[in-house]
């Protein structure tokens, strides 16, 4: 602390008289030396007086002296415990001194408080202002993003959203700030949510999410860790990629339709697991890729074994519900007795041995997207009325419930049984098969489309030596035998028959003899091949025989091309050479 005032020295052989004189013309504190190295203490005019009328004035100046003194060289190092116990201060400095009461230091480093403070108060203010403005203006930087901000911290809670959230789920701001992830989720206002799964893993996480008015949008969240490395914020970018997604679907469609019109009459036709060359096939999928879009209800028609699960798919891959679950239910696997529960799930408490939590149920998991009832004939007829129910007003009840549940879902159904029969044997509801049955599908047996057998068994060939890790291939003749099957187990038979071959083979490539021995191709005129003959001869025959069993099936040179894969010039060729009679219509 600066020193205001330099007091007023005078040495321990002054009189009293002089000291009586020197008050009347100062009545500051005067400091008392005794020589210039030492300081025997304060001439204070209320303690002098007050001494001399008690003592008279015959003592010596010491005894009229305050001695209740501290000497500092900076008063900004006296102590509160100084400040208590001494009368005086001294600062002693440069040969300087100067005296105070402790009363006016007191005031004095008070007010030298009170001015650093204020100092430090405006400092501050500035500081803060300064930060106002930084913070407004990110603030308007992050509002005036085309993607949206999503910010939360460590538990979930939503500290801030930016203004393009309008844009993308037509809710403001204030719609999710200090709202917890999990409700917000529960509710039903964010799916597929990215921040509540870096919330769990502690790490990056994207993902496609589709909102209820049809908005599409890619959302990455990105945990953000304090200095200790706890997770501190998690930050997360949605930007709406819905032209993008429907500009890949429109592409999708036209090389489809390209595909069809490159390959005419023998087009193939492929989209995920579904692959075809029939004619029949092409305009299933075709109904398939017409109906995808809308959310009527589907009902699937066809033998067992002829890919209804794989249509299915396709159908829901197709729909705007793709990035949602695709949850498929094999009515005929579950026990009657737990298929209630299984489907809706049940409450706390709901039957002996339930989970004490609860469970949801396989509807409620499909809720955003598809529900794939496979083999509904099985439905037993109790349950019929509950799934009727649900297919009129999408709610359920879980075991046990007491409130009804709504659900977001398409409903997809599939059975190889004949429905109207069962309705008449009061086996089935005919108010749900009419509610289930908007749109009719029907897949054609594999062997009303002998051209697919070809083609799926290059697929399937393909598929088990990739999963068994060989290099095995089936020789024409072998395929020709294949493809004359009936398949009664259909494209289920076939895709098994082939991985027997691929696991079963001895070697690289797989001749007749190498096939399965229960194909009928040995029931068949088929030349014996346990002699030695001419290979030329043996494949003549071979050729020979299957000739006549193409014609005995499919009756037309057309027909015959398409199932054996040539043709149909070759094949008036050979039946000419091996002199066969035909008509063709």
């Amino acid at each position: 602390m600066e020193v205001k005032k330099e007091s007023l020295i005078v040495f321990s052989d002054i009189s009293i008289l002089d000291v009586k004189a020197l008050l009347k013309i100062n009545s500051s504190p005067f400091i008392v030396m005794k020589n210039h190295l030492e300081i025997l203490g304060i001439l204070d005019e209320g303690f002098f007086l007050k001494r001399l009328d008690s003592d008279g004035q015959n003592q010596e100046i010491t005894s009229y002296l305050n001695s209740s003194f501290v000497v500092v060289d900076d008063l900004d190092k006296l102590s509160e415990e100084d400040m208590s116990i001494y009368d005086f201060v001294i600062q002693h400095g440069d040969n300087q001194y100067s005296c105070y009461p402790i009363s006016e230091v007191r005031e004095m480093l008070l007010k030298k408080k009170m001015k650093s403070l204020i100092s430090l108060n405006e400092s501050l203010q500035k500081e803060l202002e300064v930060t106002r403005k930084k913070v407004k203006e990110l603030t308007q930087i992050l509002h005036s993003s085309y993607d949206e901000i999503f910010v939360t911290d460590a538990n979930g809670d939503t500290l801030f959203v930016s203004e393009a959230c309008k844009k993308l789920t037509g809710l403001p701001p204030e719609a999710f700030i200090n709202k917890n992830i999990n409700e917000l989720v529960e509710k039903g206002l964010i799916v597929n949510s990215v921040t509540l799964k870096t919330m769990k893993t502690k790490a990056i996480h994207s993902a496609e999410q589709t909102y209820p008015h049809g908005l599409t949008v890619f959302s990455t969240a990105k945990p953000i860790f304090d200095e200790e490395g706890n997770l501190y914020r998690i930050v997360s970018n949605s930007r709406d990629i819905t032209e993008l997604v429907e500009m890949k679907n429109q592409l999708n469609r036209v090389n489809l339709r390209n595909q069809r019109a490159q390959h005419g009459n023998s087009r193939t036709v492929s989209f995920n697991n579904f692959i075809t060359n029939s004619d029949k096939m092409v305009k299933v999928f075709e109904l398939a890729e017409k109906v995808a879009p809308m959310d009527s209800s589907i009902f699937i028609h066809g033998e067992t074994g002829v890919g209804k699960g794989v249509l299915a798919r396709v159908i829901h891959d197709l729909s705007s519900r793709k990035d949602k679950n695709f949850i498929q239910v094999n009515c005929g696997a579950i026990p009657s007795a737990l298929i209630e529960s299984e489907l809706f799930g049940y409450e706390s408490g709901a039957f002996t041995g339930a989970n004490k939590h609860g469970k949801k149920g396989l509807v409620e998991s499909a809720d955003g997207g598809t529900l794939f009832l496979d083999e509904i004939g099985e439905m037993p007829l109790d349950i019929q009325v509950k799934i009727l129910h649900l297919v009129q007003d999408r709610t359920f009840m879980k075991v046990g419930g007491t409130k009804e549940k709504k659900v977001n879902i398409r409903i997809i159904s599939a059975t190889n049984k004949d429905l109207k029969q069962m309705i008449k044997n009061n086996q089935f509801r005919e108010d749900l098969y009419y509610r289930l049955h908007v749109v009719p599908m029907e897949i054609p047996q594999l062997r009303e489309r002998k051209e697919d057998i070809l083609l799926l068994t290059d697929y399937f060939l393909k598929k088990f030596n990739e999963k068994y890790g060989q290099s095995i291939t089936i020789d024409d003749h072998s395929k020709l035998i294949l493809q004359l099957q009936d398949y009664p187990g259909n494209v289920r038979e076939l895709e098994n028959v082939i991985e027997q071959i691929v696991v079963t083979a001895r070697k690289p490539i797989v001749t007749i003899e190498d096939l399965p021995s229960d194909l009928t191709y040995k029931d068949t005129a088929l030349v014996n091949l346990t002699g030695i003959i001419p290979l030329k001869k043996a494949l003549e025959e071979t050729e020979k025989q299957l000739l006549s069993q193409a014609l005995s099936t499919y009756k037309s040179t057309r027909k015959m091309a398409k199932a054996l894969g040539v043709s149909q010039t070759t094949i008036m060729r050979k039946l000419g050479k091996y002199q066969f009679s035909y008509h063709d219509d």
